[in-house]
């Protein structure tokens, strides 16, 4: 690591997206076998969330996956 937390921040930030106040941060994390999605969920007043979404074995099925989830959201009404 870069002497970073990877607690807090897990990878690469991909993509935020807001909504009433909640904001959703998606980073994409190399591991050797690929990738990992983690999804960063911060609210006022409480401490942000991680969670792991997905693996991926190649850049190609991450960006299709996260073009995925970002129009999903959008629909939802979540602002990119």
């Amino acid at each position: 690591g870069r002497g970073m937390s990877e607690k807090a921040s897990p990878g690469h930030e991909v993509l935020r997206c807001t909504r009433a106040g909640e904001t959703r941060i998606y980073r994409l994390r190399a591991v050797p076998e690929g990738a990992e999605l983690w999804r960063t969920t911060e609210q006022p007043g409480a401490e942000p969330q991680s969670v792991k979404e997905c693996d991926f074995r190649g850049s190609e099925e991450a960006s299709q996956f996260l073009e995925e989830v970002r129009r999903t959201l959008i629909a939802g009404g979540w602002r990119p």
